[in-house]
């Protein structure tokens, strides 16, 4: 090997190693960036999913002021009902929890746009119009997305999806935690025009 061959040589490695040391180094520099940003990362892999939305929303959940105490309390075989639900199809008790929110939605909708709103608007449409009207926080908007995500992969996902016992158990302790803060009148007083 003469010297020419050992140069080029030389540069071939070190021109191997500049792109993983480049990237290393530009992690290196913005790191206080990227912690900023991981809880933004949304994985979308089979029941990771799910997990991650659950985690991002309870801590979301605990930045919220304390809600009030809600005026009915669900009797004692309400709660047995949802967990022994829960036991037999985590599904379908996170697609019974879905609907209980949808409806606690629905009059806070209906009051933030009554010209604008219809009956049977998605979740996403009442938590978009919530939002627009500042009826909700950017906080409680994003906790009510996730747990719509999560309500959507239950409703819709593939059958290979699993849910487990805790992951409804903890869908239900978000949507309570979230629902007592719509207090309810009556429908009477919040029917928009055109919807009778």
């Amino acid at each position: 090997m003469d010297k020419l061959q050992f140069t080029a040589d030389v540069i071939k490695s070190i021109v191997s190693l500049a792109w993983p040391a480049a990237f290393v180094g530009a992690v290196w520099l913005f790191r206080e960036k990227l912690i900023e940003l991981m809880p933004l990362l949304r994985f979308k892999y089979k029941d990771l999913d799910v997990s991650f939305r659950l985690d991002q929303a309870e801590r979301d959940a605990k930045q919220l002021p304390a809600p009030p105490e809600p005026t009915v309390q669900p009797t004692p075989e309400e709660s047995s009902r949802f967990e022994q639900l829960a036991r037999i199809s985590p599904r379908a008790a996170i697609l019974e929890m879905r609907s209980d929110l949808e409806e606690a939605l629905q009059i806070p909708y209906r009051m933030a746009d009554p010209k604008s709103a219809y009956r049977n608007a998605s979740l996403q449409v009442m938590i978009r119009t919530l939002r627009k009207h500042n009826y909700i926080d950017e906080k409680t908007a994003g906790i009510l997305d996730d747990l719509r995500a999560v309500g959507n992969r239950a409703a819709h996902g593939s059958s290979s999806d699993t849910f487990t016992e805790e992951d409804a158990l903890r869908f239900r302790s978000l949507v309570q935690r979230l629902t007592v803060q719509f207090p309810g009148k009556g429908k009477e007083d919040v029917e928009p025009e055109g919807t009778k």
